[in-house]
């Protein structure tokens, strides 16, 4: 029995002196993502560097190459995009719910400007959709976390929608972007 108190007494400490960490995202409506946005671009990206700042933190800068200005305006078909977190040598930072950008790959962003003018997504992820194009349709489809979702290959079946994985119908670029102009109104 003081064994038993002793484990439970030591487990309650561990809590206490142990990180612990959580994540709740509150998702953002498409509309609620567009009104907030200074610019919405659809582009694909270039690169990806990873740097430290002046007061030694990592981030990661994004150039893409803009396809289509939804909202906003722009001088050029380039434009950068920088999030907290990165590897920079040995070095690993992370943002939990940071959206992660690949090379090659195509976006629709929602963005702020920082000060010194690079985009920042809303809503860390929640601003940025990835597209494809749908291999049996040929439709280009987009989705982020809560919006959209990519078709399963062939012969798989999704389980059951469960409150940490509900089921979220395919969401077209067209239907994406009729949903920003009724938004950035």
């Amino acid at each position: 029995m003081k064994s038993l108190r002793l484990f439970i007494l030591i487990a309650g400490l561990g809590h206490i002196f142990l990180p612990s960490r959580a994540e709740v995202v509150i998702p953002l409506p498409i509309e609620s993502l567009a009104t907030n946005a200074q610019l919405i671009v659809r582009g694909t990206v270039l690169s990806t560097t990873v740097l430290r700042d002046p007061e030694g933190r990592i981030y990661t800068r994004v150039d893409l190459a803009i396809a289509e200005i939804w909202k906003g305006l722009l001088a050029t078909n380039r434009f950068t995009i920088v999030h907290g977190g990165g590897v920079l040598g040995e070095e690993r930072s992370e943002v939990s719910g940071q959206a992660s950008y690949e090379v090659g790959e195509e976006v629709v962003t929602f963005l702020q400007f920082n000060s010194r003018g690079e985009g920042v997504s809303i809503g860390l992820a929640q601003g940025k959709f990835q597209v494809w194009q749908d291999p049996v349709t040929g439709e280009s489809l987009a989705q982020n976390r809560f919006h959209g979702r990519q078709s399963l290959p062939t012969g798989l079946i999704a389980g059951p929608a469960s409150p940490a994985h509900p089921i979220v119908p395919r969401l077209t670029v067209q239907e994406l972007r009729q949903r920003v102009d009724g938004g950035a109104r």
